[in-house]
């Protein structure tokens, strides 16, 4: 059974007045306080402020000439008007912080109401004023959508995909472009929306758009560029060209683009920008072909599948780096989320790391890869931070790079680095559902629960299917002690991804709340779970501290140290946040000593 969410110690003591006595001014003042929660129905409404719906109802029809549901929707727009007008958050953000889980929808509601889309309205009321000082030019931005495959093979969706993604690889090396990131522009892959509607939720002013036509050795590709604000089509080009005309093609649709566009690249910028990996048009598709099951990011069969394509490409190609830094991301991914063994998986993936980085030191996705595993495994901060800020030197509009820039500011005690990070990220990158996770995690450090529970639920609406969402709403409402509500959100992980991460949060959460048997019963499907997955030690470790056997607890832990799996990196503040108020042994002082000097 789904439990209300919202805030019930926030509901003023006198709020069970009659509608003649102040009901909606008081009303008004509730929703003020609790706008954000997408669980805010007008039944949970109503249920909250003791009136039945007719008769809140009757009296919103009498003072305002609104249902209970379009008042809700009124107050939720005006707050995003003000919000439009006083901060610089991205449309989609707006959308979830006024408690409208779509995108599209506050879009819809939003030109509805006021005639005029979310990004009109801000451009037009925002008022220079004379004495402010001047504002630095908004840099140009752009959103590649997924080129159509108009072969007749289906096999070749691949290839449509991986030409797009070369294209936003390419943008995205460029200086003083933002390029919306690719999961984000794959998000609308397959869905006909308005361009314009696209733009204002991906925060671009230009939109490219194709197809791929490929039939043997023969090459189809049509493109055209959108300007979101009129949606006049300004630039558009097809190309009728050989297989190995395809790098050709892609610089060339590139450079058109920054032509339009008015970005000029100067000196090594050129060179940097327009970069090619390989001339082999073979080993290039295989390539391609480990990029579409990399991106899927779903199981240890799609990163199989990956490792594989990437490592035929280099058959074909020996000296081609960027399949290498395929396969280290691959590995790194698959032990990071318990796929894999982290002695198999790390010995490989450090492998591949040290082959891209001698084949091509300058390719950001290699030196991303070292500062990952720098500081997920080796725990050697000055290492990572030193391979951030090179990777930052070679591509500085990936989002994947911020977020996990971000992740490591917060981990190393600077929160406003780390929150800097995350927006930059998630405005190149509103819809990933990874970065969104690490954001979640980030907010968690910061100690700043309700943003958490919040990205939490943003996760959900997003994809009710990833595991992650509820996960990040789990472990926090744990800390509020909302059992209840933190139970639901994790079985509900638990249903989607059975493991030890999402077992362990469910027995964490027993233990806390004094289900004793049910936090053993987890411990007895771990143990189970570990002859054919892998289980961490932290895994086992933190039900035990939970449940206050402290010595078992400890030597889990220290084993997960000795290890260097990564939740021990997040100990400290499991810890602050559970264990530290329960009177537990003064030894976790010690094991968190060990963790991050």
């Amino acid at each position: 059974m789904k439990r209300n969410l919202i805030k019930i110690s926030n509901i003023p003591a006198a709020f069970t007045m009659q509608p003649d006595q102040g009901v909606l001014h008081k009303l008004n003042a509730f929703l003020d306080e609790n706008l954000t929660h997408l669980t805010l129905t007008p039944d949970a409404l109503c249920k909250q402020i003791g009136l039945s719906r007719s008769q809140l109802h009757r009296l919103l029809k009498e003072k305002t000439q609104l249902s209970v549901t379009l008042y809700l929707r009124k107050k939720r727009l005006d707050k995003a008007k003000n919000l439009l007008l006083e901060t610089d958050m991205r449309v989609s953000e707006i959308a979830y912080l006024v408690g409208i889980d779509s995108p599209q929808n506050f879009s819809k509601y939003f030109a509805e109401a006021f005639n005029v889309s979310a990004t009109e309205f801000r451009s037009q009321t925002v008022v220079e004023k004379s004495a402010a000082p001047a504002q630095p030019a908004r840099k140009a931005s752009i959103a590649v959508l997924p080129f159509l495959n108009l072969s007749n093979d289906m096999e070749q969706e691949f290839f449509s995909d991986g030409v797009t993604e070369e294209i936003i690889n390419v943008l995205s090396r460029t200086p003083n472009l933002q390029v919306a990131g690719r999961t984000s522009s794959f998000t609308f892959k397959g869905k006909n929306q308005d361009l314009r509607l696209i733009g204002e939720q991906l925060n671009v002013d230009h939109i490219l758009e194709g197809s791929v036509r490929k039939s043997g050795n023969k090459l189809r590709i049509a493109a055209k560029l959108i300007n979101v604000a009129d949606g006049y089509n300004v630039w558009s080009e097809h190309y009728d060209r050989e297989l190995e005309d395809i790098f050709d093609i892609q610089d060339e649709i590139a450079l058109a683009i920054l032509r339009e566009i008015k970005v000029q690249l100067l000196g090594d910028e050129l060179g940097n920008t327009f970069k090619r990996y390989t001339n082999n048009t073979t080993a290039y598709q295989l390539y391609l072909h480990g990029r579409f099951y990399h991106n899927k990011f779903a199981g240890i069969d799609e990163f199989n599948k990956a490792i594989t394509y990437f490592q035929s490409a280099i058959e074909v190609e020996p000296n081609y780096a960027i399949a290498y830094a395929g396969i280290a991301s691959c590995y790194l991914n698959m032990w990071f989320y318990r796929h894999l063994p982290a002695a198999y998986a790390l010995a490989h993936m450090k492998q591949a790391t040290e082959h891209a980085l001698a084949l091509d030191s300058g390719i950001a996705e290699s030196v991303l890869a070292l500062a990952r595993m720098q500081m997920l495994y080796e725990w050697d901060f000055a290492g990572a931070s030193a391979a951030f800020k090179k990777a930052l030197e070679l591509n500085w509009s990936t989002a994947d790079l911020h977020g996990q820039y971000a992740l490591y500011w917060a981990l190393t005690g600077n929160l406003t680095k780390a929150e800097e990070q995350t927006a930059l990220a998630l405005s190149l990158e509103p819809f990933s559902l990874i970065n969104n996770f690490y954001a979640g995690y980030v907010y968690w450090i910061a100690g700043n629960l309700e943003k958490a529970i919040e990205q939490g639920r943003k996760l959900v609406a997003l994809e009710p299917a990833f595991w992650g969402g509820h996960m990040i709403l789990g472990l926090n409402l744990i800390t509020l002690k909302n059992y209840p509500a933190a139970q639901d959100a994790l079985e509900a992980a638990l249903e989607i991804n059975y493991n030890g991460i999402t077992l362990s949060a469910c027995g964490a959460l027993f233990g806390l709340s004094g289900e004793t048997e049910s936090a053993r019963d987890i411990l007895t499907q771990m143990t189970l779970l570990t002859k054919t997955q892998v289980v961490a030690h932290y895994d086992m470790g933190i039900v035990h501290a939970c449940l206050g056997d402290t010595d078992t607890a400890l030597g889990y832990f220290q084993a997960a140290i000795d290890e260097h799996e990564p939740p021990m990196l997040f100990f400290k503040f499991i810890f602050r946040d559970w264990l530290s108020k329960s009177g537990n042994d003064a030894r976790y002082g010690e094991i968190i000593s060990q963790i991050i000097k």
